[in-house]
């Protein structure tokens, strides 16, 4: 009977001996990359942002027409003074452009000898020029009438200097609608200025 128990203590310490060797052994080798998984659902999306404020009227509200050269000049006489005009049409001048919005007019005078006025000088309308017919001081005055859909050049001459009009002169016309801002960082008299702030093309 005693010697049963010895045999059964030596067996249990023998097992206890050999489970504690286990847990200190070396480690193994690693084991192969297990699989891929499946691609997990896609997260719901973000909330929008709140609407930002409406920005300022751009310079891509701005409409300017070509260079525009009258082929003929209409005589009248108003005070015995002649006056010459050309009509100009321009649908784009609509009466909310003629109520809060601003319309540009310039020329280039290419009809006069450049000592008078250079070539292809641009200046706004109205314009005065001074030179002498022979030994007779005279002022031309060209002046811009804008009103709905037209835009009509005149020109008067303080000696009635003139029977007909060069047709080499030019003009162009630029509509800012209200809410462009542009015209109040800029000298409207200062063609190259208002070409460069707006944009323009010749």
């Amino acid at each position: 009977m005693k010697k049963m128990h010895y045999y059964l203590f030596a067996f249990a310490v023998a097992a206890i001996t050999f489970t504690s060797c286990g847990k200190n052994g070396a480690v193994g080798p690693a084991g192969p990359v297990g699989a891929t998984g499946p691609v997990g659902p896609t997260g719901p999306a973000g909330a929008n942002g709140a609407t930002g404020p409406v920005g300022a009227t751009g310079t891509a509200n701005v409409i300017y027409s070509n260079w525009y050269t009258p082929s003929t000049y209409t005589k009248d006489t108003v005070f015995n003074s002649y006056h010459f005009h050309a009509n100009i049409a321009a649908s784009k001048i609509t009466q909310a452009i003629l109520d809060n919005g601003t319309v540009l007019v310039y020329g280039k005078l290419n009809g006069y000898v450049t000592s008078v006025w250079p070539t292809n000088q641009v200046s706004q309308l109205p314009i005065e020029i001074t030179y002498m017919n022979g030994t007779t001081p005279n002022i031309d005055s060209w002046s811009a009438l804008v009103t709905l859909g037209n835009v009509r050049i005149d020109l008067v001459s303080s000696t009635n200097a003139y029977g007909g009009i060069s047709n080499a002169h030019q003009f162009r016309y630029i509509i800012i609608p209200g809410g462009v801002q542009t015209l109040s960082t800029i000298n409207v008299r200062n063609y190259n200025e208002v070409k460069q702030a707006l944009h323009l093309r010749d």
